[in-house]
């Protein structure tokens, strides 16, 4: 974990172990995801984002591009839109219509794609087990996806 500095005041709101607590999580996600987008982008020249957007639509598709870009934890909905269409241009992913509903854009992979998905999965997957689950034990996983639990339901 990197250093963290103590702020020369503070305003009694939290703990200094709630903020140093905060402050881990916001490190540890940052350095996580930078390390799992360096070997994406070393072996697929690939973003996490557009790697995301790989994954979310495996076992998935088609699917809309506004349901798609309201699951992603990397981008805002207009970043992944961006990404989407640079995934069709090249060549990974296609855009149809819904039969149901012409005017709602579907989403889903070429053959090309569902390939270059399988490779960048294995990539994706190794990653995070070399960067997130290799260090961490099974109670930690356990604590980790409780405390998510526990911040979605103080939702907001």
């Amino acid at each position: 974990m990197q250093n963290l500095e103590r702020p020369l005041a503070r305003a009694g709101i939290i703990s200094q172990d709630q903020e140093d607590a905060w402050f881990a999580l916001l490190c540890a996600h940052e350095t996580v995801t930078t390390r799992i987008d360096a070997v994406l982008m070393e072996r697929h020249r690939l973003s996490f984002a557009a790697a995301e957007i790989l994954c979310r639509l495996k076992d998935r598709e088609p699917q809309p591009v506004r349901a798609l870009a309201s699951q992603l934890v990397s981008v805002s909905p207009t970043r992944a839109s961006r990404l989407v269409q640079d995934l069709i241009d090249a060549g990974y992913l296609q855009r149809g219509a819904d039969q149901a509903d012409g005017r709602i854009s579907l989403i889903s992979f070429t053959d090309e794609g569902r390939r270059y998905t399988d490779e960048v999965g294995a990539t994706f997957e190794e990653a995070v087990q070399k960067y997130f689950t290799g260090p961490l034990d099974d109670e930690d996983i356990a604590a980790i996806t409780r405390i998510w639990g526990k911040l979605q339901a103080a939702g907001g």
